[in-house]
């Protein structure tokens, strides 16, 4: 994975309050593909598992590892979830963030980020749409 999409934990979890932790074990599911989300979260510990549904079968999009932030999306647009997660290679440690959490980040950004963040998230949507 490209280092600088890659969030720095430690700064992270310092810039964020009231973040939640759970422990996931290998080959559970932590979101389903086309679910409501209301939690974005961070890789503490371990490796998850990006995975899209396509006619029945699950394919591998990517595998996330420590630092790596996921489930954003839902919380960007308020749409479901775009892909399904789930622990692989053992436990995961995730640090959770909550949608208010979120939003009030989203918030706190100018004008001109927001709006790119959102057409960002509207032009991602619908390339998978196409797919």
């Amino acid at each position: 994975m490209n280092k600088k999409s890659t969030p720095d934990l430690n700064r992270t979890n310092a810039r964020l309050s009231d973040v939640g932790r759970r422990r996931f074990e290998k080959d559970q599911f932590i979101f389903r593909e086309h679910e409501t989300g209301d939690l974005a979260f961070i890789i503490a510990e371990g490796q998850v598992e990006i995975l899209k549904d396509s006619n029945g079968d699950l394919t591998s999009l990517r595998v996330l590892e420590k630092g790596a932030m996921f489930g954003e999306m839902a919380l960007i647009d308020d749409e479901p979830r775009m892909a399904s997660a789930k622990a692989v290679n053992g436990a995961v440690e995730l640090l959770e963030v909550s949608k208010a959490n979120f939003k009030k980040k989203m918030n706190e950004l100018d004008p001109f980020t927001r709006g790119l963040i959102s057409i960002l998230a509207d032009t991602v949507r619908h390339m998978a749409k196409q797919q």
